[in-house]
């Protein structure tokens, strides 16, 4: 009878033991899956939507005044020899996300126009339209892990960069009435090779663009 008891307290020992080693393993199974998930949920900060989603925020944000400075075109009187208005954007170093937007008159040569009479009334050259917007910013201290995602994805950003800001000036100047302009007018990357249309709402080649 005692040996039918020591073996009986035996099994449930047993058993105990490997129910507490079952819940060890288990807690620590859910340890880690909420590591990974941890991971996942810091990684996935950045992806190319989230990130476009945070460039197109910060330029919205900064449409008045676009919007405020291309409304005040319709108070020129334009000099005759001015063919197109060119709204090139600047980027002087793409690490820091700064975006500054200058109009050109120009010519069809691709030449910049200037007034060349007395009359101060008549407007040839350049305007500054907008300046240092920053268009996205570095979450946290996590610069590693972005420089890291922003490299292996550069390709696809640029592209999709390039057309947020197009985007955003095609809709500023549509809400400053920029069509009651009557020259063409086009925004552009500086140094890019295309620019956007802003009368006809789409890219165009150099060819296009200019004459020569």
């Amino acid at each position: 009878m005692k040996k039918a008891s020591l073996v009986l307290f035996s099994i449930l020992l047993l058993g105990l033991l490997g129910c507490e080693a079952l819940n060890t393993e288990n807690k620590k199974a859910n340890s880690d899956d909420k590591i990974v998930k941890e991971d996942e949920e810091v990684k996935s900060l950045y992806t190319v939507d989230s990130y476009m989603q945070s460039v197109e925020e910060n330029l919205e944000a900064k449409s008045e005044t676009l919007i405020s400075n291309i409304k005040e075109l319709h108070k020129y009187t334009i000099y005759s020899k001015v063919e197109l208005l060119d709204f090139v954007a600047f980027v002087d170093d793409p690490s820091e996300f700064d975006l500054s937007i200058t109009m050109f008159s120009m010519d069809r040569q691709a030449n910049e126009v200037f007034n060349e009479g007395k009359d101060s009334t008549i407007f040839a050259g350049s305007l500054g339209m907008i300046e240092n917007v920053r268009y996205t910013h570095l979450l946290g201290n996590q610069t590693d892990d972005f420089w890291d995602f922003y490299e292996k994805n550069e390709e696809e950003l640029n592209l999709a960069e390039k057309q947020a800001f197009a985007t955003w000036v095609a809709d500023c100047w549509k809400k400053a009435d920029g069509q009651a302009i009557t020259l063409p007018a086009y925004f552009s990357l500086h140094d890019d090779y295309e620019s956007f249309d802003l009368k006809k709402n789409q890219w165009v080649t150099d060819d296009e663009k200019w004459s020569y």
